[in-house]
């Protein structure tokens, strides 16, 4: 005999009182912190029922109450206790050892299981459920007639007494497989007989869930759902209905929990912003429900299921039943096999740019670097002279023109970038042109920003390039250098340009390493004389982006848009999130910016130690609104950091990209590197991890959640672009080719992300270099005289774009393609779509010397 063992008494009737002083206690500790069920063991009387709930139920706490039964005097009380209770369990361990003939537990489980029913109470039995599996981690025939027998009566487990949690596990999902084989078998055709158990006539109220329940078995819906506040109507449903599967959509997390202890209820916690028209909200809800079910594979394509719901804000109960058809792709899971086994994209989709800050890069480095099929390339411009500058731009122009010669193209676009200062913070350069100086946890360091200390940084002086700095850093800040390598805290500021700082995480200070405040506010002006002069250098030499860092207000963004003026070719301009200003503005920089960049380097050593550790939520926050709108979202700072710094990759790196795609980012910013080999062998990883990620992005189902937040009626150019996106999932389209001019319809074409490439074609060098920093596009660059018709200059455009997908291995005999072009040169936008297969072949070459061929 062990401790604490259970003692039962056979055929006794027990005197003691329903409740002691210690089940109070646990009655006062349960509605402190308003537990959501409460199970009363050993129940003999309605009245402690009663008296339970009486005592636990308020305005704001009402939880549900399951009895017991353990002895014979429960069963004999049993039909009252049900009335009273929420929910019955069948205590088989203690109620075979105390009535008079255990021999009949399976006729009084049988019993209590159909009364329960009839009542539409949950009902459940405990003991003996897989005890063998769960001490010893064995399972016997006996164990699992039991079990399916049980199933097969409707009843629900409690599982008691486990010692080894793996043990546990086992044991659900032993009950878990058990009982998704046995439930279709107990499914049979009870509508008729429990609909003639009510009481007729109805009220209002039961007549529509019985109408919910006839509609679902006519129509064979396997799903209802129903947005709900109490969940009675789900309640009552599950009773009539026990074939089908009820979603609920609850805002309630409590009433959502109690919904799980009736069988065949689904409940969803609904946790998105409430919409000001009712009628918007109850529709959102429902969607969130079929996108739930379609998720869970409860709902496929084509699916019918019922919606019970009110019809009005003031109805009283859920008058409203409406049949509905899924019309949305049913979502690919990612744990099927073939998934793992997928081909990649024989074609990137997400752009790499690349970072130089070393004048001194040689000409065939970069050309190794662009034809690695990177992107854009970011110049450091505070790192370098205007002479290096040019230099760099011009190395870039004879590396495309190397390249294009090389493999035959009329042109090897690569975008270029300049990133502007704005406030970002640097330390000096060392004293004794020293590598790095080590600072110690717990000493004393000044932050200067003296100019006259730029050269002169040493442990106990260090130069920060921020005018502001003591207007910027209050007392007790956080001030991080080089991404935490070294931590100091403001203690006292000594004069206009000089702070006092205690050192409590010690590391190396290297030359020109960065420095970001957490919490604090930037006082320096949105954009500053310096930032309007590398503007100015941008359009002179016709720099294809500029990166705003710091972004923090729209107006930032204007005032360049303003200095930049109605020039013809104007470089897009990209917002960098660096702080939580930014954050908070993040609408505003949305609307006046082309695209929205993610500085993690700078974001999350900017924030307060609460949402510093929530970078993923922010990125998916950011994400989700460039998405909405249609504007490309890159991200900065971390991405292959350990590739870069030792030229391995790691399993941290791979999974935050891996993340990074299926969260929606457009594309990916490198930091500088000084070792070419090493960036380049982290393009080319990177460029692969990508083709193989992002055939799990293409879901036809965000096509059709695009399309649902379209503000109807759209204009001729939107219809054009949705209809040829819609052609093109459709079909299986291997790619759109779309002759352009400036490249507008292409950027609204990946707003509606279609699933192929968008091969463009232009005759304009800016375009297809901008249009190269978009997800999905490949631009080609056409060079041939111009044709006086227009219809025979689209079709040899049309057919260079074939001509070039074939011969890159994107396209294949008979494949399908789309064209989206203008009908005639006085058309304003993309009018005309065709649908055409690939009627060529790869020509394979064979190259032979001089002398051979004679």
């Amino acid at each position: 005999m062990g401790s604490e063992a259970f003692v039962c008494i056979r055929g006794i009737k027990l005197e003691r009182p329903p409740l002691l002083e210690t089940d109070m206690e646990l009655l006062m500790f349960a509605r402190k912190f308003k537990v959501d069920i409460v199970t009363l063991n050993s129940i003999r009387y309605a009245r402690t029922v009663k008296r339970t709930r009486e005592f636990l139920k308020s305005e704001a706490y009402n939880p549900l109450i399951i009895s017991t039964i353990c002895e014979q005097e429960g069963l004999d009380n049993f039909d009252e206790i049900l009335k009273a209770s929420d929910a019955i369990i069948l205590a088989r361990e203690f109620l075979a050892s105390n009535i008079v003939n255990k021999h009949q537990m399976i006729a009084i489980q049988l019993k209590l299981s159909a009364k329960c029913h009839q009542m539409g109470k949950p009902f459940f039995i405990s003991g003996n459920i897989l005890e063998d599996t769960m001490l010893k981690g064995v399972i016997s025939n006996c164990d699992l007639n039991d079990i399916t027998n049980a199933v097969l009566q409707g009843a629900g487990f409690v599982l008691k007494n486990y010692k080894d949690p793996t043990n546990l596990v086992k044991t659900i999902n032993i009950l878990d497989s058990v009982c998704r084989a046995v439930e279709p078998l107990s499914k049979t055709n009870d509508f008729w007989r429990l609909s003639n158990e009510f009481k007729i006539p109805v009220n209002a109220a039961e007549a529509s869930i019985l109408a919910c329940a006839l509609m679902a078995q006519q129509t064979q819906s396997l799903v209802v759902i129903i947005p709900t506040v109490t969940g009675r109507t789900a309640v009552h449903l599950s009773r009539v209905a026990p074939q089908a599967i009820i979603l609920t959509v609850s805002t309630n997390p409590v009433i959502a929990r109690q919904l799980q202890l009736y069988r065949g209820i689904v409940a969803i916690i609904y946790d998105n912003k409430p919409l000001s028209d009712w009628y918007d909200e109850m529709s959102a809800r429902v969607q969130f429900a079929v996108r739930f079910g379609i998720k869970h594979d409860l709902l496929k394509y084509g699916c019918t299921y019922i919606c019970l719901k009110k019809s009005t804000p003031t109805s009283s109960f859920c008058d409203n039943i409406s049949l509905w058809k899924v019309v949305t792709e049913e979502t690919e899971k990612h744990s099927k096999t073939e998934v793992i086994f997928r081909s990649p994209f024989e074609h990137r989709r997400s752009p790499i740019f690349v970072t130089l800050s070393n004048p001194n890069t040689t000409l065939v480095d970069i050309q190794k670097l662009m034809e690695a099929g990177i992107n854009l390339i970011r110049f450091k411009m505070s790192h370098i002279t205007k002479e290096d500058k040019i230099q760099l731009l011009a190395k870039v122009d004879k590396a495309a023109k190397m390249l294009s010669q090389k493999h035959g193209t009329s042109d090897w676009p690569v975008a270029t970038a300049v990133e502007l200062k704005t406030c970002i913070m640097k330390t000096g350069i060392l004293q004794n042109q020293q590598e790095y100086l080590h600072l110690k946890e717990g000493t004393t360091v000044t932050l200067t920003c003296d100019v006259e200390d730029y050269n002169a940084c040493t442990n106990q002086y260090i130069f920060v390039d921020n005018p502001y700095l003591t207007t910027d850093v209050n007392v007790e800040a956080e001030i991080s250098i080089d991404q935490d390598e070294i931590i100091l805290q403001c203690k006292m500021v000594l004069n206009e340009k000089s702070m006092k700082c205690i050192v409590t995480k010690s590391g190396k200070l290297g030359n020109l390493c960065q420095v970001c405040i957490r919490g604090g506010q930037h006082t320096q002006p949105y954009v500053t004389q310096k930032d309007l002069r590398i503007v100015q250098f941008a359009m002179e030499y016709q720099v294809d982006m500029i990166i705003v860092n710091y972004s923090r207000h729209a107006d930032s963004i204007k005032k360049i848009k303003e200095f930049i003026g109605c020039k013809i070719k104007k470089p897009i301009i990209i917002a960098g999130i660096c702080t939580r200003e930014g954050l908070e503005n993040i609408d505003g920089l949305i609307r006046e910016s082309d695209g929205i960049m993610l500085s993690r380097e700078y974001l999350a050593y900017e924030l307060t130690g609460a949402l510093s550790y929530k970078m993923n939520q922010i990125q998916k926050f950011v994400g989700a609104k460039c998405l909405k709108v249609g504007k490309p979202f890159y991200i900065s700072g971390g991405i292959f950091r350990q590739a870069l710094t030792n030229g391995k990759l790691c399993d941290h790196d791979v999974s935050d990209v891996t993340n990074a795609v299926l969260d929606g980012v457009v594309g990916f910013v490198l930091r500088e590197c000084d070792n070419a080999d090493t960036l380049l062998y982290v393009v080319n990883s990177l460029s692969d991890l990508c083709r193989s990620v992002e055939p799990l992005v293409n879901v036809r189902s965000e096509f059709w959640r695009m399309l649902e937040e379209l503000k109807i009626p759209t204009n001729a150019a939107e219809a054009a672009a949705l209809a040829c996106v819609a052609l093109a999932n459709h079909t299986n389209a291997g790619a759109i080719i779309l002759p352009t001019v400036s490249g507008r319809t292409a950027k609204s074409l990946l707003w509606i992300r279609p699933n192929c490439v968008v091969i463009t074609v232009s005759n304009k060098t800016s375009t297809i270099r901008l249009l190269s920093t978009y997800r999905c596009v490949v631009s080609l660059m056409y060079n041939d005289t111009p044709h006086t018709n227009w219809s025979i200059e689209m079709e040899r455009r049309t057919n260079f774009a074939l001509e070039h997908a074939v011969k890159k291995g994107w396209l294949r005999f008979k494949d399908i393609y789309i064209i989206l072009q203008k009908y005639s040169d006085v058309s304003s936008f993309c009018d005309v779509i065709k649908v055409s297969s690939v009627n060529i072949y790869k020509k394979t070459m064979v190259e032979c010397d001089d002398y051979e061929a004679i």
